[in-house]
């Protein structure tokens, strides 16, 4: 009985106390770009892109973490731009967490210069994007127990509360997001990517219950950067791509950095990386990744590329509390258009993030 009440006034307080709120981070980034930033919608190798990742948060840990972000955007080549539709969803214990949003990119890019100068390729490119949408946060009040369920002998079957409830349990509320990513091909083999981001920007209010002090409720803007440079060897066999991503988001803030290895005759991508605070001393894990075109590398009219990717943590016994976390993503991107017609300018920011532009 007293454990019972202890969750309870534990969960009260949980609710009655600033969220302290930190947004899920995939570590197969771009499997999910439209997540990662609303610059890269319409932004596929080919013209329409459906996207989806899920991750299991820490296996060993009871209350389930499981995060999963969709998306579907197109690019119309008459706008120099893209739009899509993204729908994210988590679960943490008995707390869920929804959202849905469309966003728009347009892009600017330099004149192409001649073959021999860029291998036909623009020199440059500028995307830039808008997310609206709405989210809600909500607790499964059906799976908690309250003081007034509670008798000496436990739990009272058959029992309801009188506890008011949460008033603002899954309300929906407004919430924005803008991006860019800015690309330069220094070579016909190698180029640049940097990116950076600004989610939920009007710091919508995720309380359950009613409160005065709305700025202790409001969410935190979620900042975030990444660069990136890849490169080919001049037979096309192998790319080699470095990568950063940084995010911030109130006291939290997470950096991954790391490589990955293509071999482009097979369409096989291996990754390394790191991940930690800025002070490297929090939260630190590895993460390997793996992703495979299972479309084959001869087809051009649709790629189906799937990736997953396993974290684990280090330090003294943190592995065996938790056994890390892992993530199953999957790209499918199709023409629906001749390829005759595609705009020299339109941006590609893609799961197989190894190529440059134009490969």
């Amino acid at each position: 009985m007293y454990k019972n009440i202890l969750v309870v006034v534990v969960i009260v307080g949980l609710c009655s106390l600033r969220a302290g709120a930190q947004d899920p981070i995939f570590s197969q980034a771009f499997l999910s770009p439209i997540y990662l930033n609303p610059a890269a919608t319409g932004a596929g190798e080919h013209d329409l892109r459906f996207s989806a990742i899920h991750r299991r948060q820490w296996w060993t840990i009871p209350a389930s973490f499981n995060y999963t972000a969709v998306s579907v955007d197109k690019y119309v080549p008459s706008l120099k731009g893209g739009f899509g539709v993204l729908a994210t969803h988590g679960t943490e214990g008995y707390l869920k967490n929804t959202g849905v949003y469309g966003s728009y990119s347009y892009t600017i890019c330099s004149r192409t210069l001649s073959v021999a100068d860029n291998g036909g390729n623009p020199k440059w490119f500028l995307a830039m994007g808008l997310q609206f949408g709405v989210m809600q946060r909500r607790i499964d009040l059906s799976k908690l127990t309250f003081a007034d369920q509670l008798d000496i002998d436990g739990v009272i079957p058959g029992s309801r509360t009188g506890a008011d409830v949460a008033v603002n349990n899954g309300k929906w509320r407004p919430d924005f997001a803008a991006g860019a990513f800015f690309n330069y091909n220094l070579t016909e083999d190698s180029r640049i990517l940097l990116g950076f981001s600004g989610h939920h920007i009007n710091r919508p209010d995720e309380s359950l219950v009613s409160t005065s002090d709305t700025a202790r409720s409001q969410l935190p803007v979620r900042w975030g950067g990444n660069i990136m440079y890849t490169y080919t060897n001049p037979d096309r066999t192998w790319s080699y791509s470095a990568a950063g991503l940084f995010y911030r988001q109130a006291q939290n803030n997470s950096l991954q950095i790391g490589g990955e290895v293509t071999q482009n005759s097979y369409d096989i991508s291996l990754g390394l990386w790191y991940r930690s605070s800025i002070n490297f001393r929090d939260m630190d894990a590895f993460t390997v990744t793996l992703s495979i075109n299972l479309s084959g590398r001869e087809n051009t009219r649709h790629k189906v590329r799937a990736g997953i990717a396993h974290d684990a943590p280090l330090g003294r016994n943190r592995y065996s509390y938790t056994t890390g976390s892992s993530e199953l993503g999957v790209v499918w991107d199709m023409d629906t258009y001749p390829q005759d017609s595609d705009n020299p300018c339109k941006p590609r920011i893609t799961s197989k993030y190894a190529c440059p532009i134009g490969y």
